[in-house]
């Protein structure tokens, strides 16, 4: 069986980008040659997953969405060797799956706002051309609330719609002795990602101002964005900040916090929910974060986005003080796995 994965940047970068290499290197041993084509790939092609790069389309967005889709088109119309199943990640139109990592498109917002904008037009067009293209026979969420969100924006999604498949988590394990325990006693709470606006990190700002009047020595650590974006959001008396920017190395931070605040307004996963998960951090999220749906309440809880600051913070204050008890694991393995078994009704 060979699949041909589709994404436009191949390799270890987060999020979807991540998913896609992870799933791509784990398919192999279950038998499965994998082709992938991409823009760019930051790793070199190999006997197990052959890759073939386009080179990087100039923006606007949408636009490259299009001609990367062409150039995708005419290598598969060139390439026609043998059996193969056809699996996007991107806003394709010849694939046979696609998996879904972000939540549709002016989810929440009038669609009448589309007519008035060729941009708006063109995003809505790429993204039903993904959902229901000639060739699709399923659409994989991340989540399965990111399903129930296509399902509510496009009705006639329902039977192509699979059960999510959640991402893995590749991180090495901590030891038990391996969290970092500050000698003075304070604790530390902890917010990453690059897309802060709509990951929520003013709201998280916010819990942390609150928490420091009864905990004076909260310290609060961000990662995956430069102090330079976020330095208007402070003040000059806002003490004990670290800004750390993007990290390569993700388990220091896990081990330097106690906890992770992630109130996301749209969140198709949310990999870092995941992750803190498996660094046996507990975890305080949205419930609009497709993430939430693994938490247990050993591993921490989810709320509602517009909840009051008072009861983000009233939860934020007893995640810190109570014993929380984190075990989560995924394996890339088990996600190809899953992938495999639907490769295999596709073909039958």
């Amino acid at each position: 069986m060979q699949v041909v994965q589709i994404v436009k940047r191949y390799g270890p970068f987060g999020g979807m980008e991540e998913y896609v290499y992870q799933l791509a290197k784990e398919l192999p041993k279950l038998g499965i040659q994998v082709v992938v084509l991409c823009e760019k790939s930051s790793v070199p092609s190999s006997a197990d997953v052959r890759i073939h790069e386009f080179g990087t389309l100039r923006k606007p967005h949408w636009i490259s969405h299009y001609r990367f889709s062409n150039k995708v088109n005419h290598w598969l119309s060139a390439n026609l060797n043998g059996s193969r199943l056809i699996h996007s990640h991107e806003r394709q139109c010849l694939h046979n799956i696609t998996t879904f990592h972000t939540t549709p498109y002016k989810l929440g917002k009038s669609r009448m706002s589309k007519w008035l904008s060729p941009r708006n037009f063109f995003y809505e067009k790429l993204e039903r051309r993904e959902l229901f293209g000639p060739q699709v026979k399923a659409v994989v969420p991340v989540s399965n609330l990111l399903g129930t969100f296509i399902k509510e924006k496009y009705s006639i999604s329902d039977p192509i719609i699979c059960s999510a498949i959640h991402p893995g988590v590749n991180l090495s394990k901590p030891e038990p002795s391996a969290k970092l325990i500050n000698q003075n006693g304070m604790s530390t709470i902890g917010f990453i990602g690059k897309e802060w606006e709509r990951k929520g990190l003013t709201k998280v700002i916010s819990i942390w101002r609150a928490l420091k009047e009864d905990i004076p020595n909260l310290k609060l650590r961000i990662a995956g964005v430069e102090s330079v974006s976020i330095s208007h959001l402070f003040k000059e008396n806002d003490s004990d900040v670290e800004v750390m920017g993007f990290i390569r190395e993700r388990e220091s931070f896990y081990e330097s916090i106690d906890l992770l605040i992630h109130p996301a307004k749209f969140e198709a996963f949310g990999m870092v929910v995941s992750e803190a998960l498996f660094m046996q951090v507990p975890v305080l999220c949205s419930s609009e974060c497709g993430a939430s749906e693994i938490l247990e309440p050993t591993h921490g809880i989810s709320m509602p986005e517009n909840c009051g600051l008072a009861q983000w913070v009233a939860e934020a204050k007893r995640l810190l003080k109570a014993p929380i008890n984190v075990a989560y694991e995924r394996k890339w393995a088990n996600v190809a796995v899953e992938y495999s078994g639907i490769y295999a009704k596709l073909f039958s």
